[in-house]
């Protein structure tokens, strides 16, 4: 009589072999179903960014609602005259001021040549007429200050007259008046109108309650829009 524990070696054999090979299916199908889920939910990419120049559309002002784009106007260039270079520079004023003061070195281009304005004359009155008599638009005089001088001694205002070329005097002229910078910054002044001259004349004066002022350097220009 046989134990009863022992069992038929073949058929234990299968059935070895069949939990074996369940085993490995199922192990199998965990394998894979883990691979598709990995590859179904990737990590997140790191982020991209990514500019994109779009031209402004033009929009119809007659829509409601509508945006008109506008555009910054282009920038001209100018070329600027300086009339005061060859020019004939004295007084004004019979007043024997052109044997006082050099004239001539408040046209020079140099901020470090300056004119003091002292008692007993109260303003400093200067002609300048263009070189061979010839008219110009005059449309701006521009101002340097003079370098390394005392601030609080700095010329005060300006009055230009401009001569036109169908006048002869300064009589009933338009006066253009402008304070100075007190400080060694350079100004420029327009002068409306583009009249066409053939020269200026400019009325200096010092600062109230100054007994001396310095007075810097003068340009007159004429300005055009360059080709």
């Amino acid at each position: 009589m046989q134990d009863g524990q022992s069992s038929n070696p073949s058929s234990l054999r299968r059935t070895n072999l069949h939990l074996v090979v369940s085993s490995f299916a199922a192990l199998a199908g965990v394998v894979i179903a883990g691979y598709q889920t990995f590859i179904a939910h990737p990590s997140d990419p790191k982020p991209v960014s990514v500019v994109v120049s779009l031209e402004p559309q033009k929009t119809d002002s007659s829509e409601p609602g509508s945006t008109i784009v506008k555009s910054d106007a282009p920038v001209l260039a100018t070329r600027a005259v300086d009339l005061a270079q060859g020019a004939e520079i004295g007084a004004a004023m019979k007043d024997g001021s052109a044997g006082r003061y050099a004239f001539s070195s408040l046209f020079d281009g140099a901020s470090d040549t300056f004119v003091a304005i002292a008692p007993p004359d109260q303003d400093l009155t200067i002609q300048v007429m263009f070189q061979g008599g010839a008219a110009h638009e005059v449309t701006a005089i521009e101002y340097q200050p003079p370098a390394g001088v005392d601030l609080a001694r700095m010329a005060g205002s300006v009055d230009v007259t401009v001569l036109p070329e169908t006048t002869a005097g300064a009589s009933g002229l338009q006066v253009f008046s402008f304070d100075l910078p007190q400080s060694e910054e350079a100004r420029s002044f327009p002068i409306p109108g583009r009249i066409r001259a053939t020269g200026v004349i400019l009325n200096v004066k010092p600062r109230s309650g100054s007994d001396q002022s310095f007075v810097g350097d003068f340009r007159v220009l004429s300005e055009t829009v360059s080709p």
